[in-house]
């Protein structure tokens, strides 16, 4: 993985809204996954999502099927971006993150879990 990862769309990715993501999240087949640190994620997080800090996503992938649809979650959007950049070359096909992470889910108004 690059360090551009972290600020380079890769193609394929696709950016979401809050609004788009709290949609998509009750659809058959679809997996949010939070790949922020243990202590972000206790601090609040989407209800339902799966969390699979950054520096493990790699070794999760074999337990992730690839024909879900997945949409990942950080604090800003960076890590998501990145963590979107390897399930792409790791060869998953639906894989979205939400624009702005919690940082723009918690400006919404909507709601989060702890």
């Amino acid at each position: 993985m690059s360090f551009l990862d972290y600020f380079i769309t890769p193609e394929g990715l696709e950016e979401l809204g809050p609004e788009t993501v709290e949609k998509r999240s009750s659809e058959d087949g679809t997996v949010i996954v939070d790949v922020r640190t243990d202590n972000e994620y206790s601090k609040g997080h989407i209800s339902n999502s799966k969390h699979i800090p950054m520096g493990s996503v790699k070794d999760h992938l074999k337990q992730l099927p690839s024909d879900q649809k997945y949409i990942l979650i950080c604090a800003t959007g960076h890590r998501s971006r990145a963590a979107g950049a390897i399930f792409l070359k790791n060869g998953y096909k639906n894989v979205a993150h939400l624009k702005g992470g919690m940082g723009s889910w918690k400006k919404s108004g909507r709601k989060i879990e702890r």
